[in-house]
């Protein structure tokens, strides 16, 4: 079975707070994600090192500092299948975050990638939005600035929100359908207000941003290595 591993390579946050975010994200993949999206759970676990982990493992690494300033995470995949992702500690602290429990948070950076990684692992699936063009299927991009908290041994960890299935869907029933799992968007393809998009139209990949979506933000989705960069440089 396919699982995905979290290892710490942080000197900014302790192996205890990336085992408790870890425990998070897996109650969320669980019991909220999967559920909604109609797909088996498969485990999130913490260890030590990657050298521990089973083989064909998708590694997510928690880290200092990222390819590039502001980046605060991503996922991707290299040849081979290799699939792997990154979560980065200090541009989160720079800009107002904490570890565990903000609504911006490493744990909830972790939580979107995580997330993301689950449900569409190779980065390269798109729906159609029946007005000519397509929307990528990351599930927290849409609104990514929005958290909920999940509570881990008596501790509260936020976790990213995300947008479900009926989201991709340009036919869904807006009075019977639920579209992000808090209820923050009230139609498919609407993003909330911090949040974003990646588009394909007649063959051109470009980023759509919400009104209140942060410029250093913005900055951070150049990454080279970011699934967002995978996909305008893979059509």
């Amino acid at each position: 079975m396919t699982n995905i591993v979290v290892v710490n390579k942080s000197t900014l946050v302790k192996d205890s707070e990336v085992q408790l975010m870890t425990r998070a994200c897996a109650h969320q993949l669980r019991y909220d994600a999967a559920p909604i999206w109609g797909l088996l759970p498969i485990p999130v676990t913490y260890h030590a090192s990657e050298q521990t982990a089973p083989p064909g493992s998708w590694v997510i690494a928690v880290m200092d500092d990222s390819d590039q300033a502001g980046a605060l995470g991503w996922h991707t995949e290299e040849s081979g299948e290799l699939i792997y992702g990154r979560v980065f500690a200090r541009p989160v602290l720079e800009h107002g975050g904490d570890v565990l429990a903000s609504d911006l948070s490493v744990a909830s950076v972790l939580s979107h990638e995580v997330l993301e990684t689950f449900v569409d692992p190779r980065c390269n699936l798109w729906a159609d939005s029946g007005k000519g063009y397509a929307v990528a299927v990351e599930i927290g991009d849409p609104v990514e600035a929005e958290v909920y908290d999940v509570s881990v041994s008596r501790r509260t960890v936020t976790v990213s929100n995300f947008v479900t299935p009926d989201w991709f869907d340009p036919y869904a029933n807006t009075h019977e359908k639920d579209f992000d799992y808090i209820g923050s968007v009230a139609k498919p393809f609407l993003m909330s207000t911090g949040g974003y998009t990646i588009v394909m139209q007649e063959g051109k990949v470009t980023q759509q941003f919400a009104r209140e979506y942060p410029d250093w933000r913005k900055e951070a989705k150049k990454v080279d290595t970011a699934r967002t960069a995978r996909r305008l440089t893979s059509e």
